[in-house]
């Protein structure tokens, strides 16, 4: 079985840490330099993608050259909120792909 990369590993662990409280919503998390140096990566692009995941879902937003912010919190799994907007996408998804199929029938007809 193939392991995760490792910037989703970071991902994942970045947010069960957010998840269990350590940085609130509003507050800074340290620099890609700390960050680096905490996780043993080399390469600044590793913890980039990891933030980029999770800025991605909303969790946070980096802003260049002042940090990156907590401006969300995830939501724990199985919460309500969260599996209806899941619900929510897939119906658009459903929908886009019904009326693609529709479209690809008209002109096999």
């Amino acid at each position: 079985m193939a392991s995760s990369p490792r910037y989703q590993e970071i991902a994942d662990d970045l947010r069960r840490r957010l998840a269990d409280g350590e940085w609130p919503v509003g507050a800074t998390l340290p620099g890609i330099s700390d960050l680096q140096e905490e996780y043993g990566v080399a390469g600044l692009n590793t913890i980039r993608q990891a933030q980029r995941l999770l800025a991605d879902e909303g969790l946070l937003n980096p802003v260049q050259g002042r940090g990156t912010f907590v401006t969300a919190l995830p939501s724990p799994p199985g919460d309500p909120a969260t599996l209806k907007q899941a619900l929510g996408e897939l119906r658009t998804a459903l929908a886009h792909t019904q009326t693609a199929l529709n479209r690809v029938l008209k002109h096999l007809d």
